[in-house]
């Protein structure tokens, strides 16, 4: 049985509510699960609008109790999270992988995040059964959704998003420069969207500095290490922060140093963070403009919109998965019965086998085929006839129905 915890961008009202609690969560929530009695395996998925943990256990109800007594003790606000479980969290995680649960739906980065999430819990030894097959199937869900229908067609990601709106806040980027802080997936995706801009000067900065001159290459632009950061945005028209750290990395007193040198030109930033990695009091700073995650939900309204035909298809898709898997489980019971009563069957074969064999010399082959034929028979049917007489006797006719259609005799 699986029971999963949820915190996201919808439940949350906006990333906000996320950037408040996410870092408090991946500090404590993996720790928590792994002391829990109850648990047997659990994958804990964070992305950039998410943080969710898959566990299997055979105590759906202790463990859900646990998971609400976690929250109480974190989240401030215990109504920005909640808890599904099986049938459910399985439909969730489908639909999570497939990017219909996506800010940005459609969002074309996110089946790899799961993936990397998974396969970081499956290296720790924290997922090996059940959880290691439905996340196996998720992930052949996704793709299916992919190659079966037009979900991610064209920019649907956080990074093509922030560049669509960097366009409706300061129009054509051609001939504008732009600074990058970070180098990581998130960065490498804006800087996807940046490509065929016609931007006059890129600037990518990143703690990592080897990193940052591998992105500003493929950009055609500057790598700037963090020092040389504000000397970067000073000549910017548009800062795009995607660093991953897990704390504020633009601060005030730096905007204030950068705009000192072009007071009357705007800056842009927007910080694509959770949590946030700009400082929100930089917008006291003159013309300086700051947008974060919770500024694409227009352009998420808008992609909704385009993508309708093709979300009905998705989550076409996802049912009959999910269909097909409760068929499977209905015919585990049968096929564990099968296995038992191909056991029985193999046992009494062998021993009227050794039988038959052991009188190869006293009997003629008509007779010996024919007793030991009888002798299959009988024991193979001796518990199915006494069983059969005590249900009929005892009014069971549907057990009585039920054989009678198994042996095909209606």
């Amino acid at each position: 049985m699986i029971v999963s915890m949820h915190i996201t961008h919808s439940s949350a009202g906006g990333t906000e509510g996320l950037n408040n609690v996410v870092s408090l969560l991946e500090t404590e929530v993996p720790d928590y699960i792994s002391l829990m009695g109850t648990v047997s395996e659990y994958v804990v998925v964070r992305t950039c609008n998410r943080f969710e943990a898959y566990i299997a256990t055979q105590d759906n109800r202790t463990t859900v109790r646990l998971l609400e007594e976690l929250i109480r003790s974190l989240v401030p606000s215990s109504n920005i999270s909640y808890i599904l479980e099986d049938k459910e969290s399985i439909k969730h995680l489908f639909r999570v992988v497939c990017g219909l649960d996506s800010l940005i739906v459609g969002e074309d980065q996110i089946q790899h995040q799961v993936r990397e999430c998974y396969f970081k819990a499956k290296e720790e030894g924290h997922v090996n059964g059940m959880l290691s097959r439905l996340f196996e199937k998720a992930i052949i869900v996704g793709k299916r959704v992919r190659s079966e229908t037009e979900l991610n067609k064209g920019a649907v990601s956080v990074g093509s998003a922030s560049v669509e709106l960097a366009e409706s806040k300061i129009g054509d980027l051609s001939g504008k420069a732009i600074t990058i802080l970070g180098a990581g997936d998130m960065a490498s995706v804006i800087a996807k969207n940046l490509i065929g801009k016609n931007i006059s000067t890129v600037f990518v900065s990143n703690r990592t500095y080897s990193r940052a001159m591998e992105l500003a290459d493929e950009l055609g632009g500057d790598a700037v290490s963090m020092d040389r950061m504000e000397e970067a945005i000073s000549s910017s028209d548009l800062v795009l922060v995607a660093t991953g750290a897990p704390h504020t990395v633009l601060h005030k007193p730096a905007i204030m140093r950068a705009m000192k040198v072009r007071p009357d030109r705007k800056l842009l930033v927007i910080d694509v963070s959770i949590p946030h990695n700009v400082d929100q009091d930089i917008v006291e700073v003159a013309n300086v403009e700051l947008d974060n995650m919770d500024s694409l939900e227009t352009i998420a309204q808008q992609n909704v919109r385009r993508r309708m035909n093709e979300i009905n298809s998705a989550e076409k898709i996802i049912a009959q998965e999910l269909e097909k898997m409760d068929s499977e489980r209905r015919e585990e019971a049968a096929n564990e019965i099968i296995r038992l009563i191909g056991m029985k069957l193999a046992s009494i074969r062998e021993k009227e086998l050794e039988t038959a064999v052991s009188r190869s010399g006293t009997a003629d082959t008509q007779t010996l085929l024919d007793d030991m034929s009888r002798a299959l028979v009988n024991k193979i049917t001796a518990d199915l006839y006494v069983n059969l007489r005590k249900a009929s006797r005892e009014g069971d006719l549907a057990a009585c129905n039920t054989l009678a259609i198994m042996f095909g005799l209606r």
